[in-house]
């Protein structure tokens, strides 16, 4: 096909773009800036492993910021392991739809959550009621607007 690009699978996009957790401290590297001189990640960039949300695409990050302005790969297929909190009293049980926090990038099974909830992936692993687990999630890559449109803004 003439016009095909690339899969999909994994892109890239620039840090701040990136809708990701807060951390409570940065990763630490050595050497980047000259011998025994260090950069500290600040802590609201991304880092790998990260669950990322980009407008409606949802992936998990593949490496660390270190600048704003770093151009930062994310897989958007896949099995990933994340914390998730139940907030209802059922729990989260197999096959169920997990949402990510459009502001704070934090994973649940509350589609209404203050910022918005974002379908991310499906459990693949029980939560219990109110509780917070790690458990295996298979993405969703890109998932539809509220209008049902795959683009998200402006489809």
């Amino acid at each position: 096909m003439k016009n095909f690009y690339e899969t999909g699978d994994n892109l890239q996009f620039v840090a701040s773009q990136i809708v990701c957790p807060q951390h409570a401290s940065g990763d630490t590297y050595t050497n980047l800036v000259g011998p025994a001189e260090g950069a500290t990640t600040p802590i609201n960039l991304v880092q790998s492993g990260d669950p990322c949300l980009i407008g409606r695409i949802v992936a998990v990050s593949n490496m660390d910021a270190v600048f704003s302005t770093d151009l930062i790969t994310v897989s958007t297929r896949g099995v990933y392991s994340f914390s998730v909190t139940s907030a209802f009293p059922r729990g989260i049980h197999v096959g169920e739809t997990i949402y990510i926090d459009a502001l704070l990038a934090t994973l649940s099974d509350n589609q209404n959550s203050t910022n918005g909830g974002i379908p991310f992936g499906v459990a693949l692993q029980s939560v219990a009621a109110g509780a917070t687990s790690t458990i295996l999630v298979k993405l969703f890559s890109q998932t539809p607007d509220s209008n049902g449109l795959q683009g998200g803004i402006g489809s």
